[in-house]
């Protein structure tokens, strides 16, 4: 089972998409690191995701005393301003697993350091390919993330419908 860090922007335009259950669905180990986790401050939301948490379909992953000191000496290209995402980049790089992100800086960052990283349009790609969505519903599913996570790029988000309703 492939090993995946998300972090909280990822988790929130899945919330907003309603599909959570099929998130959790994929054949994967999700996993965030606590600093990402407690992120999540509305309330409903902590209700959803405690549920995940619970039930071990998402990992948070506690740092020790040692981990923060690396990751605060963890040295960037890019100024990575949130703590949150150098937790999940140096602990990705740690497990040497996947990592989600909608963040551009975090994307080329992870990439540079040989980290597989994708984002939300994947995520909705692969429950396609895992027959968990259907791709009429994942082409709906990215239409309502252009509105849900304006800050992704529109033109992967067509180029990805396109290649589904083909």
């Amino acid at each position: 089972m492939k090993l995946i860090i998300t972090d909280v922007s990822v988790l929130f335009d899945l919330y907003q998409l309603e599909i959570l259950p099929e998130f959790f669905a994929l054949k994967a180990e999700i996993s965030t690191t606590s600093f990402v986790y407690n992120e999540i401050v509305i309330a409903n939301q902590v209700v959803e995701f405690e549920v995940y948490k619970r039930s071990q379909k998402l990992k948070v992953i506690m740092l020790t005393d040692e981990e923060q000191d690396a990751v605060n000496q963890f040295t960037t290209k890019r100024n990575l301003k949130s703590l949150p995402d150098k937790t999940m980049l140096w602990k990705s790089i740690q497990l040497n697993c996947a990592l989600l992100t909608c963040d551009r800086k975090l994307k080329l960052e992870a990439k540079e350091h040989g980290v597989e990283v994708h984002g939300s349009i994947w995520v909705v790609e692969k429950l396609v390919e895992e027959n968990i969505l259907d791709k009429h519903k994942a082409v709906s599913l990215l239409d309502q993330l252009k509105t849900v996570n304006d800050r992704l790029p529109i033109d992967e988000i067509d180029k990805v419908s396109k290649r589904l309703k083909m």
